[in-house]
């Protein structure tokens, strides 16, 4: 499925309205009021507004305004189901030099391809901010062997309770999110890198080949030589 990003800059926002994707608004002059289902907002040119998939919304918005739409494709990403409910996030740090970025390689080339990268790096940057603790943990540890009972500790639950509050938090069970997080490290890794199979495979954690094969055709219906030789996923390396 593609996952194209398609970006604008608008002038002037009005109307209420809602999208079959996600949408990241910036205001980049006035702050902009702006009503997320029942709930109204304002965003200053220091923030950034996020907005589901599916949710109606409303502004009054004259300035300059810039809108990211995200194509469904990148929402299969399971820790995309941290974004189902609105953000105002305060752009410090990276994220306002991602914004920057985006802003400036818009100004000097409005077809940049460059820029859909720094965007799937605005939207993992966001997830991280939204996630918990222990997802986070995930995110940055994948490759170590991580058990339900440390993540547990993390939130300070018991391994019981903290099974339930992670299936309601991602709608995965903690040790399926864990390998697909695995897996889709793994996956660019193929693409874009010479590393065997095996090599890859300690990278994101996995002991052996056979049980990093199994995971792998168990997520992607492919085995990791397949999918590294099939055209539609190949990269050109340096």
């Amino acid at each position: 499925m593609s996952s194209e990003v398609n970006i604008h800059i608008f002038h002037e926002c009005s109307g209420a309205h809602s999208h079959v994707y996600p949408q990241i608004l910036v205001p980049m002059q006035e702050t902009m009021k702006i009503q997320v289902g029942d709930t109204e907002y304002e965003v200053t040119p220091q923030e950034l507004c996020f907005i589901p998939a599916g949710m109606v919304h409303q502004c009054n918005y004259i300035g300059k305004l810039l809108v990211l739409d995200l194509s469904e494709g990148m929402t299969e990403n399971p820790d995309a189901v941290l974004l189902s409910y609105p953000l105002i996030v305060s752009m410090r740090g990276q994220i306002m030099q991602l914004v920057d970025l985006i802003q400036a390689e818009l100004k000097q080339n409005p077809n940049s391809h460059s820029v859909r990268y720094l965007y799937r790096y605005l939207y993992s940057k966001l997830i991280e901010n939204c996630a918990a603790p222990s997802i986070r943990y995930i995110s940055e540890y994948y490759h170590l062997p991580i058990t339900v009972g440390e993540l547990a500790k993390i939130e300070s639950y018991n391994v019981t309770y903290y099974t339930d509050w992670f299936k309601q938090q991602t709608g995965f069970s903690p040790s399926f999110y864990l390998r697909c997080i695995r897996i889709n490290k793994a996956k660019e890794l193929l693409v874009s890198t010479n590393f065997s199979v095996m090599e890859i495979a300690v990278m994101v954690g996995y002991s052996s080949n056979s049980t990093f094969t199994r995971a792998f055709h168990n997520i992607t219906g492919m085995t990791p030589k397949a999918y590294r030789e099939c055209p539609c996923f190949k990269q050109q390396l340096g």
